[in-house]
C-alpha cells in the first residue's frame, strides 16, 4: 500500500482510457468526466504513469457480480525458446467481481460453482481467482465526478500466483512450482466493444518443491488479460459428449477444483464439446493471417503463401455447404491473439519446431468465441527443403527425421495453465519418397502450408486427432486431423478435408445424425493401440511403413553411415516405439510379424562376411545395438522420454521365435554376439517367467557345457573363463527361475 498511500496528495492531469457500451474498440481520451458515461470498466494512469501504460482500474458498481468470460494469455515468457509471438492461451473462466473486506475478488462462477444471478455469501474460497487491493486514497481519482459509482483497484497487486508447470504435459492436478513475484505493472488497455483488455507484466523468482532457488530463477512475462461480458451465441445448440460413442470432439473445460479430483461434475451430468455456433445464414468468421506471412511471400515469390494460409482456413467450408470462415490479411503488423479476433500468427524464430492451436470456449456451453493458430518458420523452411529443394542443396538430416526439442517449462496463472488443442512438430517423418516429381514444386510447397493450417483450424472447429486417417491404401489419407509426411500429403493430394473430417464435422454441427464409419482413434489410444500412432501410413503400417523405415535406418546404423547419429536418434524417439507397439498391445499375429522385422538384420545365422569386408565393424556394431535393443524393449526405465520397456507377455508364434533367437545369441550360434549382449539375453529371459523362456536357457547351458573349449584348444584361456562364467550366470537366473 505504500505506493498507493505516496500519492494521495497527487492531483493531476488524466489520460482515461474506458470500456463498456461502444459498438468499437476504443482509443484513450483525455476527456476527465469520462466516468460520467457509466462504462463498465475505466483505466486511471498512476501518477508516474502515460501512454496507457501503469494504471488502475476502475470498475462500475453496477458490474459487481455479474458475470464475465476471463481469459488469459501467456504472451511472452522466459525462459522460453519461443519468439514473442508464440502466444499461448492459459483458459477462459466464467468470472464475477465481488468487493469485500477492501479487496475486489475475482470469482469462478461457472455453472455448477454458484448460483447464475447471485454471488454465494460468505464466498467460497475455492472460487478465488484473483483477489486485488481496493486503492482508496488515489487523490486524482477522487476528483473525478461519478467516482463514487465505481471502485478503484490495483490488478498488479493480486494474488499473483504464478507459477511454473513440473513439465509441459503435465495433469491439472500437479501443482506448479511457485514463482515469487520481484515486479508486476500494467501496460496496454484498450477497450473493445463487450469488454477490456491490458496486459500485466512480471518478473519473479521461481523456487523448487522445497522452497531452495532453482539455478535459473529469473522468471518473466507477459500475461494478457481479456474481459468480455458474459454471451451466449443467439440459437446456440450446445453437444453433450455423452451423445457420441467415440470421443471425436474436444470437450469444454470441466468444472476444476483446488481439492484432489479435478472432475467434479457427476458422470450423468452434461458435458459439452467445444464448437462454434455456426448455421446456415450467420455472418462468417473472420481469420486475421499475421502480415509476416505477406513479407514471406515477397521473400519468396515462387509461392502463394497468404493463398495457402487462406485455403486452409477457408477450405472448411465444403465441409459445411456455406460460407462459415473467412480469411484476411491482418491491417497491422503485429497482430497477435486479441480475444476480439482470431488469428493465424507467424513466427519467424524457427527454435520453437510446432504448429499449435488454442480456442477460447465458454466452458458452461461449449461455445468457441475466438480461437488461435501459431504457425513456426520451420514449417516453410522444411516443406521448401523436402518438395522444392534448390540446385546445389541437399534434403538435411533434419527433414527426414523428427527432431523432437524438449518444449520450454509453461507459466501458470493461479488455475489457469496452458492446454494447447495440438502440439504438431516440425518436419515430417519418414525417408523422401520424391513425391513432389509429381506435381510441380510449388504447388507441393503450397499443398503442405495448406495442410498445416486445415489441421490447426480443425482443432479449432472442435475436432480431436485421429491417428487412424491414414489406415487405407497409400496415397489416399481419410482424414486431415492424423499428422502426416509432407510427402503423403501431396502424394494424397491433402489440401482439403478428408471423408472422415466431413462426416466428423456434420455430425457436430448437426447437419448429420450418423457418426463416422472411417477408423478413428485419438491421443488417449496412443501408446494402447498399436494402430493409433502418428505419421504412419498404409492399410498396414507394420509391415509397409514401420518395418521397411526402421530397418532401412538401421542398415544405415550398421554399415557406419550415420556420422551425425540422427538415424539412431530417428530410431529411439520413433521407429522403435512403433514397431514395439505390436509387440505390447497387438493380436498374437502382429507380434510374430514385429519381432520379425525387429530380428530381420539381427538374427542369428545370417552371413556377414561381406558386410564385414564392405563396412569394416560391421557385425561389431551389430551386437552392440541388439545388446542397445534388449535393453530398451524389457529395462527402459519408465520415466525415459520414449521409454519402450514393458513387461511383454509374447504368445504363440511370436514366443516362440523370440526365444529360439535369443537362445542362438547366447550360444552364439554366429560368432558374432559379444559377451554383454549373451548376457542381457539371459536376463531377458529370465525376466519373462514364462516356460519358453525357461527351456531356452536350459537348451542354452546345455549347449554351452557341451561346446566348452577343451584345454589347449583356447590358447588364451580367455574364451573357456568366459563360457563358465556365462553357464554360471544361466545357473544362478534358473535355480530358482520363478520369482
Amino acid at each position: 500500500m505504500s505506493k498507493i498511500r505516496s500519492a494521495r496528495r497527487l492531483l493531476l492531469p488524466l489520460a482515461v482510457a474506458a470500456v463498456g457500451c461502444t459498438s468499437e474498440n476504443s482509443p484513450q481520451t483525455n476527456d476527465s468526466d469520462v466516468l460520467q458515461r457509466g462504462q463498465a470498466f475505466v483505466a486511471i494512469p498512476r501518477a508516474n504513469g502515460g501512454n496507457n501504460e501503469s494504471f488502475y482500474l476502475a470498475v462500475s458498481k453496477k458490474e459487481l457480480d455479474r458475470r464475465y468470460f476471463l481469459s488469459a494469455d501467456m504472451k511472452q515468457a522466459y525462459p522460453g525458446r519461443a519468439a514473442s509471438s508464440a502466444v499461448r492461451s492459459l483458459g477462459t473462466r466464467v468470472v464475477a467481481f465481488h468487493e469485500q473486506d477492501g479487496k475486489i475478488l475475482v470469482l469462478d462462477v461457472q455453472d455448477g460453482r454458484t448460483s447464475k444471478d447471485a454471488i454465494s455469501v460468505p464466498v467460497d474460497p475455492l472460487q478465488m481467482v484473483e483477489a486485488y487491493p481496493i486503492v482508496d486514497d488515489y487523490a486524482p481519482f477522487f476528483h473525478l465526478a461519478e467516482h463514487d459509482h465505481y471502485v478503484l483497484f490495483d490488478p498488479a497487486a493480486g494474488i499473483r500466483r504464478f507459477g511454473v508447470a513440473p513439465d509441459s504435459y503435465e495433469s491439472q492436478a500437479t501443482s506448479p512450482l511457485r514463482l515469487r513475484v520481484d515486479l508486476s505493472y500494467l501496460q496496454s488497455f484498450r477497450s473493445i466493444h463487450d469488454g477490456a483488455a491490458f496486459e500485466q507484466v512480471f518478473a519473479g523468482t521461481l523456487n523448487d518443491a522445497s522452497g531452495a532457488p532453482r539455478r535459473e530463477p529469473t522468471v518473466s512475462g507477459t500475461l494478457g488479460i481479456a474481459l468480455r461480458r458474459y454471451a451466449e451465441g443467439e440459437n446456440f445448440r450446445a453437444a453433450n459428449a455423452t451423445g457420441f460413442s467415440r470421443p471425436y470432439f474436444l470437450r469444454a473445460e470441466p468444472l476444476r477444483a483446488k481439492n484432489p479430483g479435478d472432475m467434479v461434475r457427476p458422470v450423468n451430468e452434461f458435458r459439452p464439446v467445444a464448437k462454434w455456433n455456426i448455421h446456415p445464414g450467420m455472418k462468417p468468421i473472420r481469420w486475421r493471417i499475421s502480415r509476416p506471412f505477406v513479407d514471406l511471400g515477397t521473400q519468396y515469390p515462387k509461392y502463394d503463401i497468404v493463398g495457402a494460409i487462406q485455403a486452409g482456413v477457408e477450405n472448411w467450408n465444403a465441409v459445411f455447404g456455406f460460407k462459415a470462415l473467412e480469411a484476411h490479411v491482418a491491417s497491422t503488423p503485429d497482430a497477435q491473439t486479441d480475444d476480439d479476433e482470431n488469428d493465424v500468427i507467424y513466427d519467424n524464430d524457427p527454435t520453437y519446431r510446432f504448429a499449435f492451436a488454442d480456442s477460447r470456449v465458454n466452458p458452461n456451453t461449449g461455445e468457441i468465441r475466438g480461437a488461435s493458430v501459431y504457425f513456426n518458420a520451420v514449417w516453410l523452411r522444411e516443406a521448401i527443403e523436402r518438395l522444392d529443394p534448390q540446385p546445389g542443396s541437399s534434403a538435411p538430416d533434419s527433414a527426414r527425421v523428427p527432431q523432437i526439442l524438449p518444449p520450454a517449462l509453461p507459466i501458470t496463472w493461479g488455475e489457469f495453465r496452458p492446454t494447447p488443442l495440438c502440439t504438431l512438430w516440425a518436419p515430417g517423418t519418414g525417408l523422401p519418397q520424391n513425391a513432389a516429381t509429381r506435381v510441380d514444386p510449388a504447388r507441393a510447397v503450397e499443398k503442405f502450408l495448406t495442410f498445416i493450417t486445415l489441421h490447426e483450424i480443425g482443432h479449432t472447429l472442435g475436432l480431436r486427432h485421429n491417428f487412424k486417417g491414414s489406415l487405407v491404401p497409400s496415397p489416399q489419407q481419410n482424414s486431415v486431423m492424423d499428422y502426416l509426411d509432407a510427402e503423403d500429403v501431396v502424394a494424397a493430394d491433402r489440401d482439403h478435408p478428408g471423408p472422415y473430417d466431413d462426416d466428423a464435422i456434420r455430425l457436430l454441427y448437426g447437419f448429420s445424425s450418423s457418426e463416422p464409419a472411417q477408423p478413428f482413434c485419438t491421443d488417449d489410444s496412443v501408446g494402447v493401440d498399436p494402430t493409433c500412432m502418428a505419421y504412419d501410413h498404409t492399410e498396414d503400417p507394420l509391415a509397409k511403413f514401420w518395418g521397411p523405415t526402421y530397418n532401412g535406418f538401421l542398415e544405415s546404423v550398421l554399415r557406419n553411415q550415420d556420422p551425425t547419429g540422427s538415424f539412431m536418434r530417428a530410431i529411439h524417439r520413433f521407429y522403435l516405439t512403433g514397431l514395439s507397439g505390436f509387440l505390447i498391445s497387438g493380436t498374437s499375429s502382429d507380434q510374430a510379424r514385429a519381432w520379425s522385422q525387429l530380428d530381420q538384420l539381427l538374427a542369428v545365422g545370417i552371413d556377414h562376411t561381406a558386410d564385414n569386408i564392405n563396412y569394416p565393424g560391421y557385425t561389431n556394431r551389430l551386437s552392440a545395438y541388439q545388446n542397445h535393443l534388449l535393453h530398451r524393449l524389457f529395462f527402459d526405465p519408465p520415466n525415459r522420454p520414449g521409454s519402450t520397456a514393458r513387461d511383454l507377455v509374447l504368445t504363440g508364434d511370436a514366443l516362440a521365435a523370440f526365444t529360439t533367437s535369443l537362445k542362438g545369441v547366447i550360444v552364439n550360434g554366429d560368432r558374432y554376439r559379444g559377451w554383454d549382449t549373451r548376457r542381457t539375453a539371459v536376463d531377458v529371459l529370465k525376466k519373462m517367467q514364462v516356460q519358453a523362456a525357461y527351456d531356452a536357457l536350459l537348451a542354452a547351458r546345455a549347449s554351452l557345457a557341451a561346446s566348452r573349449p577343451k584345454p589347449g584348444d583356447d590358447a588364451t584361456g580367455g574364451e573357456a573363463t568366459r563360457t563358465d562364467d556365462l553357464i554360471a550366470w544361466i545357473d544362478s537366473v534358473t535355480h530358482p527361475y520363478y520369482k
